[in-house]
């Protein structure tokens, strides 16, 4: 008979990853609650610096969370609303994008064939479908409205009750004090990367809006989101520089491309790091492996939920292992 040690590392860990697995499996069951929830306290999380440099300046605690609030119900509608403008104004000129979509691949296979290269039918674009596909894709977008109205509701209400998770600080090696520390962790990075991706999306904004592009708060919103994805902004060009090129041809396009890579490079490689200060004490390796991880678990929402959720596993881990944890430092 094999006798097994309870107080083996091994079997914690064997445990612990089992745990961990069938955790995952509920996560990506729900996805769409979990979805909403986490996203939620992300954006919950990137407001709450407001209420706490109103309570610096003398007012008290309680009325800085409801004038937070407030403003996050208000902003947090009418963005939903521009958006939804944004988005239908985009689906009536699909026609427009389709025909000169069509315009540039009949211009380019012109260009081609005079230069003695000839394309094949199947390997052309089709405009009518991409356009199709984008269509629907915008229509599905339109149906969130009232997922976004939730997400604001939800928000609210984390941001009144984020004030009052307190730690036990005569326990620094309790999983509530661990917890509390992770969520501290989890603020600096949301706040902080929060509040310079916001300024990086208006001056983005502030470029669209400049060269002509349509729908631009759509995109600058997707610019914010994606301030939270690992090297997001590059994903985050694209739809603006194909619409510019579609609507504005390719000198406005390479404009837009040039003034958008330059604010965001320095704004993710000069001006984030120097604010933020030391690193987030994960390895490219692991940042790679946890979008992967998060994005099969989650969805296309894992990759911008990664790095918090990331952040705060790492910061609870060593607890439950029952490896001992220096307090991280406070916000």
């Amino acid at each position: 008979m094999v006798s097994i040690d309870r107080d083996s590392p091994l079997l914690r860990a064997v445990v612990l990853g089992a745990g961990l697995v069938i955790i995952a499996g509920g996560m990506k069951a729900t996805a769409t609650v979990a979805n909403l929830i986490l996203l939620s306290m992300l954006l919950a999380t990137t407001l709450y610096p407001m209420p706490i440099f109103l309570s610096r300046y003398g007012m008290g605690r309680g009325t800085a969370i409801a004038i937070t609030a407030v403003l996050a119900l208000l902003g947090g509608t009418l963005l939903i609303v521009v958006l939804a403008n944004n988005m239908s104004r985009l689906s009536e000129n699909l026609p427009t994008y389709q025909s000169a979509l069509a315009g540039l691949v009949e211009g380019v296979s012109q260009k081609l064939a005079a230069r003695g290269i000839m394309l094949d039918e199947a390997l052309k674009p089709d405009p009518a479908r991409i356009m199709g596909r984008v269509g629907g894709l915008l229509g599905a977008a339109l149906g969130l409205v009232g997922y976004g109205l939730l997400a604001i509701v939800l928000v609210v209400l984390f941001l009144i009750e984020i004030p009052l998770i307190q730690g036990d600080a005569d326990r620094i090696s309790s999983v509530r004090y661990r917890l509390d520390q992770a969520m501290r962790q989890v603020r600096r990075f949301v706040g902080l990367n929060g509040m310079i991706g916001a300024v990086i999306a208006l001056i983005d904004l502030a470029i669209m809006l400049l060269v002509g592009t349509d729908g631009a708060v759509l995109w600058a919103v997707i610019c914010f989101l994606f301030a939270f994805v690992p090297f997001g902004f590059m994903l985050s060009m694209i739809p603006p520089l194909i619409l510019t090129l579609l609507e504005h041809g390719g000198g406005r396009a390479l404009l837009l491309f040039g003034l958008f890579f330059v604010a965001n490079f320095i704004g993710d490689n000069v001006i984030k790091p120097k604010i933020m200060g030391e690193g987030l004490g994960l390895s490219p390796l692991l940042i790679v492996v946890a979008l992967l991880v998060w994005g099969a678990v989650l969805g296309p929402m894992g990759a911008l939920l990664a790095i918090p959720l990331t952040i705060a596993l790492k910061e609870i881990l060593p607890i439950l292992v029952g490896e001992p944890v220096p307090p991280a430092p406070p916000l």
